[in-house]
């Protein structure tokens, strides 16, 4: 008991201390002083997880992230326990960073179905591997392809935090300037292509959602996304065409 009652008054000046001064050790120090507390809330929604895509200590680093935040709001004039008051916070910083990585997870996996679509519209059968002139044409015809509908995505939903240039360095002035050059074009394509093309890359749509909005089958739309980005890059090349002559 003696023990305990020398806990509670460490505990009772560790508090005076960051109140008084915010002191960012004082706050490291009584995180420390109830980590045992947050393992033992994490460890229990391990135990119950219904999604094995993290570890325990991912449960760990979101419990101690509720712990710091639980410590920053507390207020020990309120008489309140602190392991009463940061309990909820605790748990619920745990089921926040749960849910934030199943989204982002759910994220990776669409992008990686949009880009599967992506190739497999592209793709035609390969001309026979003994012409190599052929072979490499078509493997040109498939990179093209793919470059033109990467860079028209950089105009959508996965734009942010994806720029491969700084936004004020040469490059990534004309990486903006082709992208919104690329998004005039493709509000001049035909109907169907322009709601394919659109649909598919400025807003990050699957084929088969663009199929049911246009009563489309899924084949037909990835021929109309073929058709699109084949439009596009001869509109592109013929406007490169003009401003080289003379």
């Amino acid at each position: 008991m003696p023990a305990a009652i020398d806990q509670q008054r460490q505990h009772a000046d560790l508090w005076q201390a960051f109140h008084a001064s915010g002191d960012a050790a004082a706050r490291e120090r009584l995180a420390g002083c109830y980590l045992d507390f947050a393992r033992i809330m994490a460890g229990k929604l391990y135990a119950g997880r219904s999604f094995a895509g993290l570890e325990f200590d991912d449960y760990l680093q979101f419990a101690r992230l509720g712990l710091l935040e639980a410590i920053d709001r507390y207020d020990i004039s309120h008489g309140v326990k602190f392991e009463t008051y940061a309990a909820p916070r605790i748990n619920g910083a745990i089921l926040s960073g749960i849910q934030s990585y199943s989204e982002v997870q759910e994220q990776v996996a669409a992008r990686k179905q949009i880009v599967a679509q992506r190739v497999g519209a592209l793709r035609q059968p390969a001309p026979d591997g003994r012409d190599p002139e052929a072979l490499f044409g078509y493997l040109a015809e498939v990179a093209i392809g793919l470059a033109l509908g990467f860079a028209l995505e950089g105009q959508g939903i996965y734009s942010a935090g994806e720029q491969g240039y700084p936004d004020n360095t040469y490059a990534g002035i004309e990486l903006r300037q082709l992208r919104q050059r690329m998004v005039e074009l493709v509000q001049q394509l035909p109907a169907r292509q322009r709601r394919v093309i659109a649909g598919h890359y400025l807003q990050g749509q699957p084929f088969e959602e663009i199929a049911a909005a246009l009563q489309l089958s899924k084949g037909r739309v990835a021929q109309l996304h073929k058709e699109g980005l084949h439009t596009l890059r001869e509109r592109i090349r013929r406007g490169a065409a003009r401003e080289w002559s003379f």
